[in-house]
């Protein structure tokens, strides 16, 4: 079974965890399982864009592709935004730099007049297939953080698994 990546980034840019999954390892997370069938199931019908509740009702995913083989998928909590996952496949014209480099833009623009310095760790993340995510916000409390640290993960083994990668 192929793995892929899962990184993890500070809301400034910089990489906080650097870890390789395994689909059949995440399957055996309590909770996972029913993560990757919501996910699966939406990928299936809706490839290119799609909003998904999840188990709760308080957390959504948002996917959108930006090309046949990359997407960013937005994670949100009521109505704010939880985190935001860039996924590459590594089958991406330049290796994915031309997804990477707008949302690197981005963070350097939102950060400006801020006393946060902006990191540029995202440029340089070669690992492929590949889920960088930066975390924006996560829920106090409650079932909605297991679903929020799960939910990320869960979507790019489903990602991963309906391109051929994992």
């Amino acid at each position: 079974m192929k793995g892929f990546w899962i990184i993890d980034l500070t809301a400034t840019g910089e990489v906080r965890l650097k870890q390789e999954y395994d689909y059949a390892v995440l399957e055996e997370i309590p909770g996972a399982i029913d993560l990757i069938a919501v996910f699966s199931n939406h990928l299936w019908r809706d490839p290119d864009e799609f909003t998904a509740s999840l188990p709760g009702g308080r957390l959504s995913m948002r996917w959108r592709s930006v090309s046949e083989t990359s997407g960013i998928a937005t994670l949100w909590h009521r109505s704010e935004l939880a985190s935001l996952s860039i996924l590459l496949t590594g089958q991406e014209p330049n290796h994915g730099s031309d997804t990477l480099q707008p949302v690197q833009q981005q963070l350097v623009k939102e950060l400006r007049n801020t006393p946060h310095e902006p990191a540029f760790d995202l440029l340089h993340l070669t690992e492929r297939p590949l889920s960088a995510t930066l975390n924006v916000r996560a829920p106090l409390a409650g079932p909605d953080q297991l679903l929020f640290a799960l939910a990320d993960r869960c979507f790019a083994a489903s990602y991963f698994r309906k391109m051929g990668l994992a």
